[in-house]
């Protein structure tokens, strides 16, 4: 990880027709970091990422790539910034794999949207890079989740943006696939130095691969917590918030307390 600052949040408020869920968010990613951001459902997660994605329009606040205002970005200029992976997308779609991964390509196509040599050879690097090529022609109805999730992943590193924005894209996953998914976003923020926030409910997951977690808590308040104090102290039994459980700091784990 580096000092190259790819995403800097400042003052922000986001919500819907002009009404903030989410207030007073001010961070920055750096290259090469893996960011989870947690917290209950309906606190604000998924409308702070449809913000940064563009879904949403800001309500106060500034949201900077690499320095330049999102608003000041065209849709085609923000695609080669930023590529974002959804749950549960492309489920029914009636595409090849190979396919699928090519409309990652899209902000780099000539007029007659037609694919070069140099796109293809992205396109099967990006299947390689996630270990899905062996299924580059499967239909996507045919995958299993994690394999789909794969090429979800690999049309996202076709895009060859330096930020990627993932909406809890674990959630229809096993555990395997789960660590699998998560190790693979590990190497590629590290490898390829680009900056990864990703949202999850999955703790145990984020406090292995995160470099810092974002936590909206209970009253929709925004906290930048540093990933390895947290594995250390009493903090998460104080966001857990819950008597049927705690967190093991000795075997750094959660564990059900009341059955």
């Amino acid at each position: 990880m580096d000092n190259k600052t790819h995403i800097s949040i400042k003052d922000l408020a986001v919500g819907y027709n002009g009404t903030a869920v989410l207030s007073n968010v001010t961070f920055e990613v750096y290259a090469g970091e893996l960011i989870c951001l947690l917290g209950a459902n309906g606190k604000g997660k998924s409308t702070l990422l449809k913000t940064l994605m563009g879904i949403l329009p800001i309500v106060s606040g500034e949201v900077l790539l690499k320095g330049i205002s999102i608003n000041s970005i065209s849709a085609l200029e923000k695609a080669k910034e930023l590529a974002v992976v959804l749950t549960d997308s492309l489920r029914d779609v009636n595409m090849k794999a190979k396919d699928v991964v090519a409309t990652g390509r899209y902000p780099y196509l000539s007029w007659n949207a037609k694919l070069t040599i140099e796109d293809d050879a992205f396109i099967d690097a990006s299947l390689k890079k996630v270990s899905a090529l062996q299924f580059s022609n499967r239909w996507m109805t045919s995958l299993s989740d994690g394999e789909r999730q794969r090429v979800i992943l690999a049309r996202a590193l076709a895009q060859q943006t330096s930020i990627l924005v993932l909406d809890e894209p674990t959630a229809f996953l096993d555990i395997a696939h789960t660590m699998e998914f998560s190790v693979l976003l590990k190497q590629l923020g590290r490898e390829e130095g680009k900056s990864i926030l990703m949202s999850t409910h999955d703790w145990a997951t984020a406090l292995q691969i995160s470099d810092r977690i974002f936590w909206i808590d209970e009253d929709s308040c925004f906290h930048i917590l540093d990933t390895q104090n947290l594995k250390k102290g009493d903090t998460l039994n104080e966001m857990l918030n819950t008597s049927a459980g705690t967190w093991n700091t000795v075997l750094g784990r959660f564990e059900i307390t009341k059955i």
